[in-house]
């Protein structure tokens, strides 16, 4: 039914800029919401650190190989939180969600990590229920720094293991071996009293049965309590993608071996006692992931960091890094595909909350869409929630896009 298999909600968001664009904004329009009181009180805070001191063979994100002490960048963030903190906005508030991500956030020294996490907790007043985020890698979170996160309110880490698979991990480009990342994993549940999250990439190089299998194995074993499961994307600037345009003949994709890796890892997780939680998110029920929650549901997330980006309301920001940012303002059309894209990443959405965002004609398209697909499926509706079926899960977000094509033709 599709040509092609959107692999992530980015590529989803590619689709919505088609047909939408968001209005010019500038700093001050961004300032004067800061400005004002925050009447629903929810925040959310998005750290950027855009270094690595080891490049993953896979990764273009915007992070650059370590060439530093970072002391300049953990001083920048801290007055970056003071900065922010100090508005009204900000003082009104009640964060509900840290995330840490980049690059290797856990690239800082022990000392360095605890001036920022103790300016952070100084400076803002959390929900009863946050969630704060580090992503990291294994061979940059010592004992001593998982330690002083736990202590300044760090209560969730991401950890990228990508494959348990020896050769895969070489392939990758990840540190240790498999027996070492299994026994470190299990020593980090001992030690951390939060949720122990990891990254899977699956359809790499030459994958086997056995290794996609190993990794649902492995990854229930050490008891992470959710598991992000990708299919290898491979980006302009990479190192694999400089390795293919060397050699046209390596990571060919094929999307027949591609599916049933996909679904060979999946069914292997349910049957270890893991669910759904959206279309690229497995968890043992502890992970609600209530950062990507709000992302989806388009809550406010205050960017600090080079390479951060954010909204507060209506008005976006990104900082391109320390000296300049770029704004914007969503418009109302944005706000819904986005809104209905978001809903529709879960294992299953209401369509009396998708109808909110639709009007008549929008919502005629969505549900014969969804008919059709039930009708394919890859969906089954059921007191009017649709219901992700493995198929569904697998071609989830070209369902998406090919909804946000056809409401964009008709718009």
């Amino acid at each position: 039914m599709f040509k092609i298999r959107y692999k992530s909600h980015h590529d989803v968001g590619n689709i919505i800029s088609k047909f939408t664009e968001n209005l010019k904004a500038s700093k001050n329009d961004f300032l004067d919401l800061l400005n004002r009181e925050n009447k629903n009180k929810q925040l959310g805070i998005y750290f950027h650190t855009p270094y690595c001191d080891k490049i993953c063979s896979f990764c273009n994100m915007n992070r650059k190989q370590l060439d530093n002490d970072l002391e300049e960048y953990t001083k920048y963030l801290c007055e970056e939180i003071k900065k922010y903190g100090a508005y009204e906005f900000c003082k009104t508030s009640e964060i509900d969600v840290v995330f840490f991500g980049g690059g290797t956030p856990t690239i800082f020294k022990k000392e360095q990590l605890e001036r920022i996490l103790k300016t952070l907790n100084e400076n803002f007043k959390f929900a009863k229920d946050y969630e704060m985020t580090f992503e990291t890698t294994l061979h940059n979170l010592s004992f001593e720094k998982l330690k002083v996160m736990e202590e300044n309110g760090v209560n969730r880490i991401s950890v990228g293991i990508q494959t348990f698979s020896n050769r895969g991990r070489k392939l990758l480009n990840r540190t240790y071996d498999k027996d070492y990342v299994v026994e470190r994993l299990k020593e980090i549940k001992k030690r951390f009293s939060g949720l122990v999250c990891i990254d899977i990439i699956y359809n790499y190089a030459n994958q086997t049965d056995e290794e996609v299998l190993q990794d649902a194995d492995l990854l229930a074993e050490v008891g992470a309590d959710s598991a992000s499961f990708y299919s290898l994307m491979i980006h302009d600037g990479s190192n694999i993608s400089k390795e293919r345009e060397k050699d046209k003949s390596v990571y060919i994709y094929n999307l027949a071996r591609d599916e049933k890796l996909h679904n060979l890892f999946y069914n292997r997780c349910i049957e270890k006692g893991y669910k759904l939680l959206e279309l690229t998110k497995i968890t043992n029920g502890r992970d609600a992931y209530k950062y990507i929650r709000n992302n989806n549901g388009l809550r406010n997330l205050l960017p600090i960091g080079a390479g951060a980006g954010g909204h507060i309301q209506d008005i976006g920001a990104y900082n391109m890094n320390q000296q300049m940012s770029f704004y914007s303002k969503t418009t109302e059309i944005s706000h819904n595909l986005s809104m209905i894209s978001g809903l529709m990443q879960f294992d299953k959405f209401d369509l009396e909350v998708i109808k909110k965002y639709c009007n008549e004609e929008s919502y005629k398209i969505i549900y014969r869409k969804l008919k059709e697909f039930e009708k394919e499926g890859y969906i089954k509706i059921e007191n009017n929630f649709a219901i992700y079926q493995l198929k569904g899960i697998f071609w989830g977000n070209s369902l998406v896009a090919d909804i946000i094509e056809e409401i964009g033709r008709h718009l």
